[in-house]
């Protein structure tokens, strides 16, 4: 856990000023292909399979039982709920689970939560957004599929998308990527390793010529019949339910009593699902652990509690790999760019920050920035280190004062 002051600095990674783009061929004199810093929020990340830090959560979010994971913003959330429906994907086999990625952020803000009959188109829609996406990536699913099992799936498709499956299909073949669809469907649904244009013309000739309308019934009955697809025709042990998002909702931020209504219904069901193979995992902001904590205690809800939980030595081989991804494997640390003199430089900037991923790439980053406003040539030196770490020092501090005294205003009240 953070202590007090750990805490009280989550608030600054999103509120520190913008930052300039710099160009790409500025990143290529450095001998990197791409900016490993630039995206502060892991879903806007198109590399984030290429450096995930295997946490010790991991295991908590991909196991067959509901579980709840709390992190501050900033702490590694999405992150973690990426990492997780990537690896899902990695093998055909039977023994990976289905990711069914529920972003409460982008529900419809109606104000009030929704109700359980919404929570579950909602999750019908993302679920199928989710399936064809990961098709898509993978479509041996669905060509070593039997005729039946196609017209299945393709009569959920048909059921839950937002838009026209057809629509979905031109997408495909006219961009030959599965990477198309996402921006369209789920950004953070981007797998690695796509297939070639070809089995993806394929993969949609397939998909078009199944004879399937759409699957009727109540959204109960829709999502029963989505589960039983998953884990029936198309080999998934289990289906993971991964909720995330409820701190991006600005009423939910002004009061985490609100924000609890928003998941109240779905943790109700929780032992209900578990029973039929689907498992509540609950991405969410520190400040509600207090009210869930209350919640489980007044309702039967057998959930795993755990924290995100970051150190010193995961922030550094997190920024570590990033430089490796980003050199193609030629350097293994900001180092190689750097004056002789200039050793260790991940292990420096996380020494001075709290321990939170946004903030340690915010002022690795700046470090880049001081660089590139100094010189177009050379090497990173101790300044651009000095500089980056006054910068935050100076952009936290005000803020760092304020949160102190509205906290030590509460505790007098």
């Amino acid at each position: 856990m953070l202590d007090t002051f750990g805490l009280l600095m989550v608030a600054l990674a999103d509120n520190l000023p913008a930052e300039q783009t710099l160009p790409a061929g500025w990143f290529q004199r450095l001998g990197l292909r791409f900016d490993p810093y630039i995206h502060l929020e892991a879903s806007s990340d198109p590399h984030l399979s290429e450096y995930t830090v295997n946490l010790d959560i991991f295991r908590t979010a991909w196991d067959a039982a509901p579980a709840i994971m709390f992190a501050p913003p900033g702490g590694g959330k999405t992150a973690t709920r990426v990492a997780v429906t990537r690896t899902c994907w990695y093998d055909i086999g039977g023994t990976y689970p289905f990711p069914l990625p529920y972003n409460l952020g982008a529900a419809p803000l109606t104000g009030k939560p929704p109700t359980a009959d919404q929570h579950l188109r909602l999750m019908l829609e993302a679920g199928t957004c989710a399936l064809l996406t990961g098709l898509a990536f993978r479509p041996e699913r669905v060509l070593r599929a039997s005729p039946s099992d196609i017209r299945a799936i393709v009569s959920m498709l048909r059921a839950g998308l937002p838009g026209p499956l057809d629509y979905y299909l031109d997408v495909l073949r006219e961009t030959g990527t599965p990477a198309g669809l996402t921006p369209l469907l789920d950004r953070t649904y981007a797998l690695t390793a796509p297939p070639s244009a070809d089995v993806l013309r394929h993969f949609c000739d397939v998909v078009a010529q199944a004879s399937a309308d759409a699957t009727r019934g109540q959204p109960a009955e829709l999502f029963k019949t989505f589960v039983d697809l998953a884990t029936g025709a198309l080999g998934f042990s289990h289906v993971l339910i991964l909720i995330d998002g409820i701190d991006a909702i600005y009423e939910n931020q002004a009061d985490a009593r609100l924000a609890l209504q928003w998941v109240a219904d779905l943790s109700d069901r929780s032992e209900a699902w578990a029973e039929q193979n689907v498992f509540i995992k609950l991405f969410a902001p520190d400040s509600l652990e207090i009210h869930i904590d209350a919640l489980l205690h007044a309702r039967p809800i057998a959930a795993r509690i755990a924290h995100i939980v970051w150190n010193a030595d995961l922030l550094v081989e997190l920024l570590r790999k990033r430089i490796f991804a980003a050199s193609d494997g030629r350097f293994e640390s900001l180092d190689a760019i750097s004056s002789p003199a200039l050793t260790d430089i991940e292990r420096q900037i996380i020494d001075v920050i709290a321990p939170l991923p946004r903030l340690a790439l915010r002022v690795t980053r700046r470090a880049l920035l001081h660089h590139a406003a100094r010189t177009d040539e050379g090497q990173l030196d101790e300044d651009d280190i000095r500089q980056a770490i006054a910068w935050y020092q100076l952009h936290a501090a005000p803020r760092l004062q304020e949160q102190a005294s509205r906290a030590a205003s509460g505790q007098n009240d």
